[in-house]
């Protein structure tokens, strides 16, 4: 048995959306270890895309090194917002020229998006700074992050990721999909129109619409490894069944997934996966630096139930470690709380 934890982005702090993956994948897991199953707990992290080609421009322009050593993931989120905000102005500047019916092409071609775009295919392609610098981000991102499960009593065997996915895996899935008729070209990129599909009910085929799998710039989507990791955990695990602990947000993404393997024929494989979804925290975007961030949370509800602790003295003073009981209260309190709601 595995259960995949939908995890945070490398690089990005972990906040209230990634606590609710972690408790029900965390819970999921024990009960079925309880229920007496092999279950492996797999923390799949975010961390391959351009959107570390931005954070690296970011970086550049805006990283310090004590800052970096000091407070990693926050340092590291501070630039990514602020990139993200310099290229919202660019590309604002760049609409209103459109506008005016002026010519953008020059701007477009210098502008953060496709450095930022650069600069992953430098990654993509083993560019040695580039990946340098990605692997550092990582490690430094894995480190803050098991302190933070630490908090939580949640333990993982494998912390795996986007980028852990080998290329002739994706080569040969996108190999195969193309020779079975599956892909086929679209404006540049390499598609699957689940209408142009044989077998699928056509109410069905319309809900999963249409999938992207290679863009028009070569480089592979998370569909993509998303297809070629199953297939590399099956080789690997030998697993029985494998849970998705991924948010609602990707319920499409997960049935085009389950229907693309099916698809490829390996429908045996397709009946031993399953998602379990979840409800978004709202009012969160990690680009405009508004999210609560989860150390934020446990540290509030610690002091709060030490206040609480306070008011009965008598009680207050048999504690051996008040500090400490309260925060283990304020987490037990949060946990709580997110798993009384509806899933």
């Amino acid at each position: 048995m595995i259960v995949e934890f939908s995890s945070p982005n490398i690089a990005k702090p972990f906040h209230a959306g990634h606590l609710r993956s972690t408790i029900i994948g965390g819970f999921l897991a024990n009960l079925y270890e309880g229920a007496g199953w092999d279950v492996t707990r797999i923390n799949y992290l975010g961390d391959w895309g351009k959107q570390y080609g931005l954070l690296a421009l970011g970086f550049n322009k805006y990283g310090d090194e004590k800052a970096l050593e000091a407070d990693p993931i926050n340092h590291l989120f501070n630039v990514y917002v602020q990139i993200n905000k310099d290229m919202g102005e660019q590309e604002d500047e760049i609409k209103a020229l459109q506008q005016d019916g002026k010519d953008t092409s020059e701007l477009r071609a210098k502008s953060i998006d496709e450095k930022a775009r650069e600069y992953f295919k430098a990654m993509s392609d083993n560019e040695p700074v580039a990946v340098q610098q990605w692997a550092r981000f990582r490690e430094l991102s894995i480190k803050r992050y098991k302190e933070t499960y630490a908090r939580l009593n949640i333990k993982f065997d494998d912390y795996s990721g986007e980028s852990q996915v080998k290329q002739e895996r994706m080569d040969f899935a996108a190999q195969k999909i193309s020779e079975m008729g599956i892909s086929k070209e679209s404006e540049g990129a390499v598609i699957i129109d689940f209408l142009e599909q044989k077998g699928i009910p056509p109410k069905e085929a319309k809900q999963l619409g249409k999938a992207v799998i290679k863009k028009k710039d070569g480089t592979a989507l998370y569909l993509t490894r998303d297809i070629s990791e199953m297939m590399q955990r099956d080789d690997k695990y030998h697993f029985d069944h494998m849970i998705y602990v991924v948010a609602s947000q990707q319920d499409l993404h997960l049935k085009q997934l389950f229907k693309i393997i099916e698809l490829m024929g390996y429908n045996d494989l397709a009946k031993r996966v399953q998602h379990i979804n979840f409800g978004m925290v709202l009012g969160m975007s990690t680009r405009k630096g508004t999210v609560k961030f989860l150390d934020d949370i446990l540290r509030d509800v610690g002091e709060k139930m030490h206040e609480v602790m306070k008011v009965n003295e008598a009680k207050y003073e048999q504690i051996e470690d008040p500090v400490s009981v309260a925060d283990i209260l304020g987490i037990s309190s949060v946990m709580v709380q997110d798993l009384s709601g509806k899933r």
